[in-house]
């Protein structure tokens, strides 16, 4: 048996409770996070750009992050110790987003409180649309790094012309897609199609569920769904309640590396389409869970009506914690197979 054989695994309680501890720091990592972002802002620019800013230093810190994975770890890919690697492209990417905030306020003196949910927005969309989807299919054969700077240019240009033109693409999609590219589910579904038709069905289908998404927590009375939005946010579908809003800052941090941390276990043992239909909705379950437990929490820490606020706040520093755990130290992403998969990434070979 070669050694890339017996590096596949098949995930088990045991590969649950190796990611499990990473998975508790996302947490702790977010709340200090919290705690010290927004002071350091403010001594840059006004109380709330700086609560904007903590926001963005977490989203387009995780945004760095991936970008840097999709070219091998550059520019750190010589460095041997992983945990070296790591913790140096973590501030590498803290670095640059604390700067990219800084001057939009200072040098550009851009109002980061109405425009912070565009650009972040934006910016995830396209990257979401040329790699976790596109799978660069726009850039084949090109080398990591070149295609990192290549589509960096058409993510920046991109968010130009979007913030532009309709603003804001709503946002909600990313609770749905991280989730079912870490499971494989797109994958899956969409096995043995090709670019663009693979990027077009899964549009299709994040968008569907987008509309599900947002239609059921209008019924339970946290989601304004406002068919006469003003022109500013001509494609926001409305607007959530302050609880509504963090639980999707959850959603968006703790539905991707949850699963990754733990290679998705114990749903990977649940044949697909199954495993990743049951995994969605308990990603929505636990990020509730969370979300009913945090604000009691947060309304003793900070009194008022800025608890729910500031809860939100360092709930997405979820993101960035999750990203990096994953993509700078590389946790839980030894090859692994799902239950009825023959090749670990792929279900092309799958009838």
């Amino acid at each position: 048996m070669s050694d890339t054989t017996q590096s596949i695994q098949v995930p088990n309680v045991q590969s649950f409770l190796r990611g499990f501890p990473w998975v508790v720091m996302i947490l702790v990592f977010a709340f200090l996070s919290w705690l010290f972002w927004e002071p350091f802002l403010s001594m840059f620019m006004d109380g709330e750009s700086a609560q904007y800013a903590s926001i963005g230093i977490s989203t387009i810190g995780a945004y760095l992050v991936s970008i840097f994975a999709i070219a091998g770890q550059w520019p750190f890919q010589k460095v041997e110790n992983k945990w070296v690697r790591g913790i140096l492209l973590i501030l590498l990417a803290k670095v640059i987003a604390a700067a990219f905030w800084i001057m939009l306020v200072r040098v550009f003196h851009v109002n980061i409180v109405m425009w912070a949910f565009p650009i972040i927005s934006n910016a995830w969309l396209i990257l979401a649309a040329t790699s976790f989807v596109g799978g660069d299919a726009h850039l084949p054969n090109v080398p990591p790094v070149r295609k990192m700077f290549l589509n960096l240019i058409i993510a920046v240009g991109g968010t130009l012309v979007l913030l532009r033109t309709i603003v804001i693409f709503p946002s909600t999609w990313f609770a749905m897609l991280q989730p079912i590219i870490v499971t494989g589910g797109l994958a899956y579904l969409f096995r043995r199609v090709k670019q663009p038709t693979f990027s077009i069905l899964s549009w299709s289908l994040l968008l569907g569920l987008m509309w599900i998404f947002v239609s059921v927590a209008s019924w339970l009375g946290h989601f304004t769904i406002d068919h006469n939005a003003p022109q500013f946010w001509t494609w926001n579908l409305g607007a959530g309640s302050a609880e509504f809003n963090l639980f999707f800052a959850f959603a968006c941090g703790l539905n991707f590396a949850v699963f990754a941390c733990t290679q998705c276990w114990p749903f990977s043992r649940i044949r697909q389409p199954w495993g990743t239909t049951i995994a969605l909705f308990s990603v929505l379950t636990w990020c509730f869970l969370i979300t009913r437990a945090i604000i009691p929490l947060f309304n003793t820490i900070v009194p008022g009506d800025a608890s729910l606020w500031q809860a939100q706040i360092m709930a997405w520093h979820t993101v960035f914690w999750g990203f990096s755990w994953v993509y700078c130290f590389g946790v839980g992403q030894k090859p692994y197979l799902w239950a009825g998969q023959k090749t670990p990434g792929t279900w092309d070979d799958v009838d």
